[in-house]
């Protein structure tokens, strides 16, 4: 009798360990799963030019989405945005692409100012979370976030709005 107990109670004993454990390693999962990537989509830039000789008008827009990290401080190697050393970007044909460097072409460099300072605002001053795409780009994009210590974590597009 007393057998069946000492093991009744080992066997309790390793579940509870087991079940700690796996709660542990899903407590970490979920920090990291809940690391992801937002984009505000609906934003452009309008260009307008008309002649004022043959009245051609020449005027454009550029729509953009804008990328922005989401819950990088679970990523481990980065505690504070404010104050650890990481890099966010997306891979976009295969090279990487940060902040406006997929639309310097399309927006001048005033316009892409007063963009930053209303994203800034938005992001509270982490500008460095934002990667700024074209529309036809944001669902081709691949985001990753790179910690002080070369640790490369991909963080997966949750929504577009």
């Amino acid at each position: 009798m007393k057998m069946n107990n000492f093991i009744a109670t080992a066997v309790a004993a390793t579940l509870a360990l087991t079940s700690c454990e796996s709660r542990q390693e899903q407590y970490e999962q979920d920090l990291l799963d809940a690391c992801n990537v937002k984009i505000m989509s609906d934003n452009y830039v309008k260009t307008t030019a008309v002649s004022s000789c043959t009245g051609l008008d020449t005027s454009f827009t550029v729509d953009f989405g804008i990328a922005y990290a989401v819950n990088v401080a679970n990523l481990p190697g980065i505690d504070d945005v404010r104050y650890d050393d990481y890099e966010f970007y997306a891979m976009l044909d295969g090279r990487k692409v940060k902040g406006f460097q997929n639309l310097k072409d399309q927006i001048s460099n005033r316009a892409q100012n007063i963009i930053d300072g209303d994203i800034n605002v938005q992001l509270s001053g982490h500008t460095d979370l934002a990667v700024y795409l074209l529309h036809e780009n944001m669902y081709k994009a691949q985001f990753f976030v790179e910690n002080s210590n070369g640790q490369i974590f991909e963080l997966q597009l949750k929504e577009v709005y």
